[in-house]
This record gives structure tokens, sequence and C-alpha cells, in this order.
């Protein structure tokens, strides 16, 4: 997560500085003036800017270097709020001896604008030396500037007597490097140093190269972050989805209770079903479902409501199958089902219901619409979709079509429909009366008699 918002920041402080093109490069900043005591340097090569107010006395910087290093030292002052500041450093090795020293007076202090901050500086002295592996010790004092024609004697009791105060910022080090805490540390100092330090309004570092990236890298993390919220809202929901469906597709209803009692939760008498009849109504012989209707009232003890949904809203529909425990769709006439059902959105109710812990039984036709079409219905029987219904997509509930009451004759039937042997394995699955298919969750079986069935 980290190296993604370094790239996002790293990549739109780039595009920033493309837009509103920078003439100094991004250093690692520190603000110190609010720290009390010496200031230690780490990693004196990597370039970097203190920013300090000198409040009456020099300020100290250590460096501990366990290798030679290059030493690169340079002053500044922010024109707005101290144009008059000049400063001058020290630099002492370990046994107290100055080494170096830049002086303010050395240079012109030259005006500058960098558009990374969009802030105007005066720029100072600066020392660029090779320095072997110890302890050093940089002290920063401010300096009186020269006057012309003046003797250098009132000038070194001005430098003498002059107290030490003023905005300044010390840059140390030329190389440029970056991480998560020195990019992101740039977007809660550099508005704090606009009002603090700069003396400006802090709505400039919204016009800054920074500011617009951080703008722009605060909208790609709320995308972001949207996206992981709706991808895991996503596989929760999918997760929750396969976990809580079950279905127990059969090619003859009740003639598989014993699998049906494995499947309860409780006893038989606080069982509610809805046994929905509508794929009966275009059937004469209704003896099938008067047998399945006995045994689930007489001989299971059931709690059971008998349901039309033909010519029912959704919210009809769900009133009446949202206190049931079993949704039972009985067979008859796949097509007209079908119809019935497309027509009061039966499919959202039922895919509802499945994940509140509803279990779905369907019988023959009320199996096979619960596949992926209803084509194997077609197949056996076209002259029954009386209903004039072209498009044959079933409820999807299952990954696969089912062919139900299946009989030897019907092989070669199969066959024509599907002529590649991979696909009727893998589209297809294929019930006699005495068998049917358990849906639980990602799991899915075949129980009752005899082996599956491939063609």
């Amino acid at each position: 997560m980290k190296k993604i918002i370094l790239h996002i920041a790293v990549f739109l402080f780039f595009t920033g500085c493309f837009l509103h093109p920078c003439n100094v490069s991004a250093y690692q900043s520190r603000v110190v003036y609010l720290e009390q005591g010496d200031v230690q340097i780490k990693n004196p090569e990597i370039a970097q800017e203190f920013y300090d107010n000198l409040k009456g006395k020099p300020r100290d910087y250590f460096i501990d270097s366990t290798q030679n290093f290059n030493l690169y030292i340079n002053l500044l002052v922010p024109e707005e709020a101290n144009k008059d500041g000049r400063y001058s450093a020290d630099i002492f090795d370990n046994q107290g001896n100055k080494i170096y020293s830049i002086d303010s007076n050395s240079s012109d202090w030259q005006e500058f604008y960098q558009s990374f901050d969009r802030n105007y500086y005066l720029k100072g002295p600066e020392l660029s030396e090779k320095l072997l592996a110890g302890k050093y010790k940089i002290e920063v004092y401010s300096n009186l500037p020269a006057q012309a024609g003046g003797n250098s004697s009132s000038q070194i009791l001005q430098s003498k007597t002059s107290e030490d105060k003023g905005e300044y910022v010390l840059v140390i080090g030329k190389k440029e490097s970056y991480d998560i805490l020195s990019v992101l540390n740039i977007y809660w100092q550099l508005p704090f140093l606009k009002i603090t330090f700069f003396k400006t309004s802090v709505l400039q570092f919204f016009l800054t190269p920074f500011g617009i990236a951080g703008i722009g890298l605060f909208g790609a993390i709320l995308i972001f972050l949207a996206l992981i919220s709706y991808l895991t809202g996503l596989i929760k929901k999918i997760i929750k989805h396969n976990e809580a469906k079950t279905l127990l597709l059969t090619s003859s209803g009740m003639q598989m209770k014993n699998e049906i009692i494995k499947l309860l939760q409780k006893p038989a008498y606080d069982i509610t079903v809805a046994f929905i009849t509508t794929a009966s109504k275009p059937e004469e012989n209704l003896d099938y479902l008067k047998r399945d209707l006995e045994i689930m009232r007489d001989e299971m003890r059931f709690n059971v409501e008998e349901i039309d949904i033909e010519v029912k809203k959704e919210s009809e529909v769900m009133k009446l199958l949202e206190l049931k425990d079993i949704i039972f769709v009985e067979g008859g006439n796949t097509f007209y089902l079908l119809k019935a059902m497309r027509e009061c959105h039966f499919e959202k109710v039922i895919r509802k219901l499945l994940k509140q812990g509803k279990v779905y039984i369907g019988a023959s036709a009320g199996s096979t619409v619960a596949g992926r079409t209803i084509k194997p219905s077609y197949w056996k029987h076209p002259e029954k979709n009386k209903v004039g219904l072209k498009n044959l997509r079933g409820l999807n509930l299952v990954p696969f079509d089912i062919f139900a009451h299946y009989q030897p004759e019907y092989s070669e039937l199969i066959k024509q429909k599907i002529k590649n042997p991979k696909k009727r394995v893998k589209n297809l699955r294929i019930l006699t009366d005495e068998q049917a298919i358990l849906v639980q969750g990602k799991e899915v079986d075949l129980i009752g008699k005899g082996e599956q069935i491939i063609v």
C-alpha cells in the first residue's frame, strides 16, 4: 500500500512540475525552528532543507559520518519574510578546529524564484568540499550586510554585536532521494511554512506542483479506496451468495422426500412451505401434484400454502414467499411457468430469498427453469410452448441445463442437440426420476439411485 501511494505521489509531483516547471529539485524538508538544542544531520549527501529562525544565538548542526562524503552547503533567506537577513556558517572538525567558512559578505545574495513551492528567496554563499569520515559541526549565525565604502573594522564590530535572529534555510547535500515519509512530509509542512515561515497565504500551496499533486493524490486515494471498498463488497456478496444458496432439483418432486428430510434445520411441523403450482395450470392430469401435496401435508406434516405466481407483482410474490422455509416449485408446463416467472420478476425474488437461507426445491419443470436455459424441455416437447416463449433463458441459479425424466430412448436426442461430448458433460445434467441434484453453496452433488448419466 505504501509503495502504491509513493508511486502515485512521485508521478503526480513530476506531472505538476511538467505543468508548472520547477527550477529547483525537491528536497527532504525539516522544520527545525520548533526544535530545541542542536540538530543532527543524517545522510549529509542527500538533498535536505532545514528551515530555522535564529532567536538570539547561533544554531549548531552536527554530522557523524562513517565514510567519506561530499559536503554541500548553501544558505538562503525567504525574501518576503526576511529580505535583510544575511547568514554565515563555520565548519569545525571533531577537535574544534575551524576548517571551512562561508561568509555572507562573500555572496551577492541574488533573488531567485522557486516554482516548486512558489516562494522568492535570496540565495547566499555556497560550499562544496570532500570530507573524510568523522564528526563535524556546522555553526550558522547572522551577519549584517557589508556597506559600500565602509572599513573592515566597523564591519567586524557590526558582525560581533549584531543579534542572531531571523528566518533562513540551510541547504545540505545535492543527491535527490524519495521515500514515502519524505514525500508525504511535504504535504503537511509546506502549508504550515507558508503561514509561519514565508509569511504568505496558505492558499498559494494549492498552486504549487506539490499542491496540485496533493489534490490529485487525495483524489486518487479516494478512488482507490472506493474501488477497494466496491471490490470487497462484491467479493463478500459473492461469498455470501455462494454460501447461502441451497437447492434440491428433482425430476419427480416428493419421491425424493428422504433427501428433503436431511435438509431440515428444525422439526417438520415447524417447516413452512410455499407450494408454487403455476406450472400445473395448463395440465389435464394433476395426479402428480396431488401426490406431492399429500406427502408434504399428511406424511411429513409440513405447513403448506398453495401459491400461484401468475399475474402477480414482484412485491406480492415476495410477501407470499419471504416467511416460508422452503420454496417448492411444482412441475407441469415449463414454458408457462417461465413466462409467469418473468412477469413477476421471480428470479430477483428467489435470489434474495436464497441469500436469506431459504431452500429452493424444484420438481420437473420447477427444476428445469432453475438452469441456464430450458432448452431440454423444448427438445422433448416443443408443442408445449403454447405461450409463444422465444427467449429460453432460465433463472440461471445453477451453471448448467437440466434434463429431467430421463429414459434411455432420449440418448440420441441429446447427442443430436449437443454434438460435442465435452460440452454435454459441462453444460447438461441428466436426471432420472430417482435422482436429484443437491446444490449447497459451490458444492454440486448428484444424490439418489444410480450413477451420473453421461451420453
